[in-house]
This record gives structure tokens, sequence and C-alpha cells, in this order.
């Protein structure tokens, strides 16, 4: 009998999936940033949260999330002290990914980066921004050509507060930002929802965010399954974090 319980639990053992045997350690960016994420007393939140938790459960994987700062985030993940990265997208830091064979996940949420005025300057044009101001890490793409010519003068802040706080006293002219993101701000801020509105006429970019990896490119193949398989999950979660 006792050969017999042995043999069973042996083999209860072997059928654990190897994956839930060891933490899988996520890169994920400290700063908040809602409804994509966010990191309360130590505890990382949000649509993303929600998101990755969901994939992990299913797939029975252990995932330890690991907040960073934008930069150090980047240096971790390229030195493999993190096995995932979200978000992430190709066009980030390519240079610094470079001989790094990082693969991306199928688009894993939807994203707007725009300029975002007082209501007053709406419909104005580019004509008017002098100064514009994003966070650190940002790249205002559709700018770039101006900022490198002197046109406009680029302002970094590590705070999307500070930044609002700077656009809505006319410390600066204009902010790329995310507007979802900002809408989320000024709620926190106890602000006017339309203190700051989002520009459409100026140029801004719609895209996706991206899990992606280096190490562990089966990862990323079960995640894509996922996004596929379970597609109504999936927007039921975005539509619970408004995105």
């Amino acid at each position: 009998m006792k050969i017999r319980l042995a043999l069973l639990l042996c083999l209860s053992l072997h059928l654990v999936p190897s994956q839930a045997q060891e933490a899988i350690r996520v890169g994920v960016e400290l700063q908040p940033y809602q409804p994509y994420s966010e990191v309360e007393n130590g505890e990382y939140r949000g649509y993303a949260r929600e998101l990755l938790d969901a994939f992990a459960a299913e797939q029975g994987y252990r995932f330890v999330y690991t907040p960073l700062p934008v930069r150090r985030l980047l240096g971790d993940f390229l030195g493999g002290r993190v096995d995932l990265k979200f978000p992430d997208h190709p066009q980030w830091n390519a240079d610094q990914k470079a001989g790094h064979p990082v693969r991306y996940s199928q688009p894993a949420a939807p994203y707007v980066d725009g300029v975002l005025v007082k209501p007053q300057y709406l419909g104005q044009g580019k004509a008017r921004i002098r100064l514009l101001g994003t966070q650190n890490g940002f790249t205002p793409w559709p700018y770039l050509e101006d900022i490198r010519a002197q046109r406009i003068k680029l302002i970094q802040a590590n705070q999307i507060e500070s930044l609002l706080l700077m656009a809505a006293s006319d410390r600066v002219d204009a902010v790329y930002l995310n507007p979802r993101v900002v809408t989320h701000q000024l709620r926190q801020m106890r602000l006017a929802p339309d203190a700051l509105v989002f520009d459409p006429q100026l140029a801004h970019v719609e895209d996706h965010y991206y899990l992606s990896s280096i190490h562990h490119p089966e990862l990323i193949e079960a995640f894509d399954r996922f996004l596929e398989r379970r597609a109504e999950l999936v927007a039921a979660i975005r539509l619970r974090h408004g995105l």
C-alpha cells in the first residue's frame, strides 16, 4: 500500500506543469499609468495585471511582478534579470535592443498618444506650440523633426501630475501623453475633466502595447494563443478598465 501511494505521489508530481514550479519574473513599469497599471503599496494593479494574471492562471504559470523605473526596466530586461517585459513595443529603444532576439506578442493593449491642450487652445494647430511637455521615457514621435530643428522645445518630467499642472498654468503650451491616462490623473487631482483636452487635429499615434521576452519565446507563443482563444475575456477586461 505504501509503495502504491508513493508511486501515485510521484506520478502526480510529474503531472504538474514545469512552469508552475518556478516563478516567472515579469518586469513592469513603476510609474503610475492608470488605467493600464500602477503600483500601490508595492502591489502591481490595473488592466495589465488583470490581463497577465488571467493568462497565468489559465496556463498554470506563477508570475512575480517586478516594478522598476523605465530605464532600469530596460536594462534588467536586456540583462536577463526579468523574463518578460510589459509594456513594450518594437520601436522603443531599438538601438539598445539591437543584437538581442526580442520576441513580441500580438497586440495586448490599445493606446493613443497625442497632444492635450487647454480647451481655449483646441484646434489652433501646431504653430502655437513652442514648449511641449512629456514624461521621462516618452518619445513624441510625430514631433521629433520639430524638436530636432528647435522649432519646439521638449520639457520632460518624471510625474504626469507635474506636467498637467505645468500645462494648466501655461508653463508649457501642451503636453504629449495618453489621453486616457490624463483623464484618470485629472480625476485623481480633482481637477475639471476638461481642464486639458485631446486635440485630434494634431499629429498623434494610435498603436498597441506588447508583451515581450528575449529568452522565453514559448511564453510569447502561449500568450498569443491565449489572446486569440480568449478574445471575449480579453475584451471584457479592457471594457472593465475603460480601454
